[in-house]
């Protein structure tokens, strides 16, 4: 029988043998050692302590107390906790302050989510196929009209007993300085109520009251009495707020506590919108389409769902001209007032994710998102989610990812994504090796060919070629929709583009300087280069990283080249159907990330004072009968002076009058 085979290592002394620790020098080295290592553990216990007593001022944590609830700095993981972290693979102990605070350092700041995975909460009914290969639909099989959820992010900044709890974080913010200018001026306008929310529900109820699903109100915990010591936490709610059964089935009143998810909800509570934007994925729904909105945005005209979502065409986004391309956090060239340093930010993640390209902002009006769409948008940037969320004051650590912006995007480079993906990875490979050999990258050459030579003309001067002899199906949307038993969109009729005219980001893309060797790989034409071994240039990986990350405007070019060969579809980029496992997943990922751009119709105005609010809201537009189909009053109101805050708010008050006279079903 023969003995295992055993490798001739040589076993050296170890150094207490040879006695080399026995010198007095070194043990005085040791030593020195051991008590700055000590030193160092108590500092940083210290430390984590006092910053999680920053997060939870004692006034808050007796509050908890009162209101039955554990002391989040020691509280023990629950019984639903636990079964969160078994089903997102995380250790309970992740979910405590200490576990939340050390994971922030742990997570990545970005992850790329396996389209495999991304799809396992799609379901498809059979006409999924037919509508994304050729964009064709059997009309005789008719839709129902999808419900929506509106979700408003509200808060009553006048109420004491909400000033209070706000107060205690204000005097621990890392934000507050010694001359008390910050606390002074960053509430002045931020929390102020003018009673909008009353208004915002009576333009739903008369404008969006056939396809609502429900309507929730995110807000935050406030004592139920004004004496601190008796008093237990609930949320706040609208005065006006009917208690009947008819509200109860359409009105949702959560705090931050019932849907931020557990590790989320180690940092509650919130005051600031973009943490709390990152956790309304988690609001509990019987539908996965949301529309969110700030109180301070009205409906002015009949919409129908097709105007925020549609099943056919997915939701509509609408963008300002403003774009961000951040190539280096450079803190010389970042921006340090309002909403910029987060879209600054939260360009350079996007950028990291899927390349370097210019990215529009998102129009300030009623956003529609799917919750798992934002739920996965948010896992891919894990680090900086988990960041953003735990920041209690807007600004309190200068960059936080912004979560429209994030989750938009999002959605437009993963449909892109798929596509490029389907097409390198299941398509072309089609011996499943993961390798493009000569006669696959024939193949692919010979597919591109003819709509490289349809840009071929195209120059720096010129305007973008539209595709001869393709459809553009962002005219034909309202047609589909009456075809397919759907209403048509009411008020956002200015469509731009769709999804089945290609993913957003061809748009615009001119394809003239589009060159094989750098867009693909060198000598991906020619069969010498891997002739007797193979080229790891010309692997699947690494040409799909290529096309979708490394140079994302080659990934379009290609797009757009494969697309101008049919008149409608997306079919040249897909899987064929013998590949049912691939061409299932990709017509999954299609549907979960399509989208719709749309130039909405609406009206911005910053609020700034009385004159300037009567002015532009009632001279210029309600006096001329100038109604658009949504408004945005936002308050920019920098003064406390009570003289100055009643005009104001007399000319607000005779806006809203004006505009919705008449209450809403859930309003006393």
């Amino acid at each position: 029988m023969f003995s295992p085979f055993r490798l001739p290592l040589k076993i050296l002394d170890s150094p207490l043998e040879k006695q080399a620790f026995r010198s007095r020098s070194f043990r005085r080295i040791l030593f020195s050692a051991c008590v700055l290592s000590l030193l160092l553990a108590v500092f940083r216990s210290i430390h984590l302590e006092s910053e999680l007593h920053r997060k939870f001022p004692s006034g808050y944590l007796s509050l908890y107390h009162n209101a039955g609830l554990s002391d989040p700095l020691s509280q023990q993981p629950t019984e639903e906790s636990r079964i969160f972290a078994a089903s997102s693979g995380i250790s309970t102990d992740e979910l405590s302050p200490q576990g939340v605070k050390q994971l922030m350092n742990q997570l990545p700041d970005v992850v790329r989510i396996p389209f495999e995975d991304a799809v396992k909460d799609i379901n498809i009914e059979g006409w999924e196929d037919d509508w994304f290969s050729s964009a064709t639909y059997d009309f005789d099989r008719s839709m129902d009209e999808p419900k929506l959820d509106f979700v408003f992010n509200w808060v009553n900044g006048s109420e004491d007993g909400f000033k209070s709890i706000k107060h205690k974080y204000e005097l621990d913010s890392r934000l507050n300085d010694k001359a008390g200018k910050w606390m002074s001026e960053h509430s002045i306008n931020r929390y102020r109520d003018w009673d909008e929310l009353r208004y915002s529900f009576r333009s739903l109820d008369a404008h969006a009251r056939n396809f609502t699903n429900k309507i929730q109100v995110l807000t935050n915990s406030v004592p139920i009495s004004a004496s601190e010591s008796t008093s237990r936490l609930q949320p706040q709610r609208p005065v006006w707020l009917k208690h009947d059964a008819v509200t109860r089935e359409h009105v949702e009143v959560l705090s931050q506590e019932e849907f931020f998810e557990p590790r989320a909800a180690q940092c509650v509570p919130s005051f600031d919108s973009l943490s709390i934007e990152s956790q309304i994925h988690n609001t509990p729904s019987s539908v996965d389409q949301m529309v969110a909105l700030s109180d301070d945005m009205f409906l002015g005209a009949d919409h129908s769902a097709a105007d925020f979502f549609s099943p056919l065409f997915g939701p509509m986004i609408g963008f300002k001209s403003k774009s961000f391309n951040v190539k280096s956090m450079s803190t010389s060239e970042t921006p340090t007032f309002g909403e910029k340093p987060h879209l600054h930010y939260t360009s350079w993640l996007l950028n990291h994710r899927f390349g370097q390209r210019d990215r529009k902002v998102q129009a300030h009006f009623t956003h529609s998102v799917s919750r798992r769409v934002m739920k996965e948008a948010m896992a891919s940037f894990p680090s900086p989610a988990l960041r953003g969320v735990c920041e209690r004051f807007r600004g309190e650590s200068k960059f936080q990812i912004y979560p429209w912006y994030a989750a938009f995007h999002y959605s437009i480079e993963r449909f892109r994504e798929a596509l490029l993906w389907s097409f390198i990875m299941a398509r072309m490979d089609t011996n499943k090796d993961g390798y493009l050999d000569w006669t696959e990258r024939q193949t692919l050459l010979a597919a591109i060919k003819p709509g490289r030579q349809s840009t071929a003309g195209e120059d720096a001067s010129t305007p973008v070629k539209v595709a001869e002899g393709r459809d553009r199906m962002f005219y034909q949307l309202p047609a589909i929709h009456k075809r397919a038993g759907l209403q048509p969109p009411l008020s956002n009729i200015k469509v731009m583009w769709t999804s089945l005219d290609g993913p957003e980001t061809i748009r615009d893309v001119k394809c003239h300087k589009f060159h094989i060797d750098h867009c693909l790989a060198e000598s991906f034409d020619s069969p010498l280069s891997d002739r007797s071994y193979r080229n790891p240039d010309f692997t699947t990986a690494n040409i799909f990283s290529q096309l979708s990350r490394r140079d994302p405007k080659c990934g379009d070019c290609l797009i757009k080249f494969m697309l101008s060969t049919v008149p409608r579809g997306l079919e040249p980029l897909l899987p064929p159907k013998s590949r049912r496992h691939e061409r299932e997943t990709t017509i999954k990922a299609l549907l979960k990330y399509q989208h719709t751009i749309i130039d909405p119709d609406a009206m911005f105005v910053m609020v700034k004072d009385a004159e300037q609010a009567e002015t532009e809201m009632i001279d210029r537009a309600i006096s001329q009968n100038k109604h658009v189909t949504q408004y945005c009053f936002n308050d920019d109101v920098m003064t406390e002076d009570p003289k100055a805050v009643a005009k104001v708010n007399e000319v607000i008050q005779k806006v809203f009058r004006t505009l919705f006279p008449h209450k809403s079903r859930w309003e006393e």
